[in-house]
């Protein structure tokens, strides 16, 4: 009877087109999102980059909605987005582990949670695949999005630490919601192979087509 009237009060909408729909996102914007799995070979750090879409339309409007407007429930449809696609989710489970990424403590408190860390809890429990939380923030920088390509590579250095080192000889796979010039993924990436793993490539939701 409590959901029914919170339902009523509260009623949910679609997350893309806004009419009302029992579930995050209605039949017809569902069908019309079509992630598909393509590849990218990152030479200078000698990674691999998977994604799902480029950083444009309904995609782009809903990662923005994830990470800024207090949308977390939607980690679970960009986790189904993900693991829709057979061929991504056999590669995902051919890692050892997943590793979000972090955020600075005190932002995560703001926000009141980390979209990527999400995302990889709902990655451990639907897969073959365990989440390793391994890499800590452990300064402030400005935001990435306000900066240039060139401030964004400086702005990035010495942000990210690697707290646990138990991934040697491991598979590992940085988990990120967007891949705009690539900063961050590279900086978490040269901060887990201090860590000696077998190899490590990066899972985004989304790249930028000048990335």
């Amino acid at each position: 009877m409590l959901e029914k009237l919170i339902e009523l009060i509260f009623p949910t909408s679609c997350a893309i087109c806004g009419k009302l729909y029992k579930k995050t996102i209605c039949p017809i914007c569902y069908r019309s999102l079509k992630p598909e799995i393509k590849t990218k070979k990152i030479k200078e750090e000698n990674f691999n980059l998977y994604f799902i879409s480029f950083y444009e339309g309904k995609i782009k409007k809903l990662i923005l909605q994830f990470k800024f407007k207090e949308k977390a429930y939607l980690n679970e449809l960009f986790t189904e987005l993900i693991i829709r696609d057979n061929k991504l989710k056999n590669i995902i489970e051919e890692y050892d582990f997943i590793v979000p990424v972090p955020m600075y403590k005190l932002n995560k408190i703001s926000r009141g949670y980390n979209q990527t860390e999400l995302i990889a809890s709902k990655l451990e429990n639907k897969l073959k695949i365990k989440k390793l939380v391994c890499l800590e923030k452990i300064k402030q920088n400005k935001k990435q999005s306000l900066l240039s390509e060139k401030e964004r590579k400086t702005n990035i250095i010495n942000v990210y630490k690697l707290v646990n080192k138990n991934i040697a000889n491991k598979k590992v796979l940085l988990i990120d919601d967007i891949y705009t010039t690539g900063s961050t993924a590279k900086e978490c990436i040269k901060e887990l192979q201090k860590g000696k793993p077998k190899k490590a490539d990066v899972l985004v939701i989304s790249k930028s087509k000048k990335g």
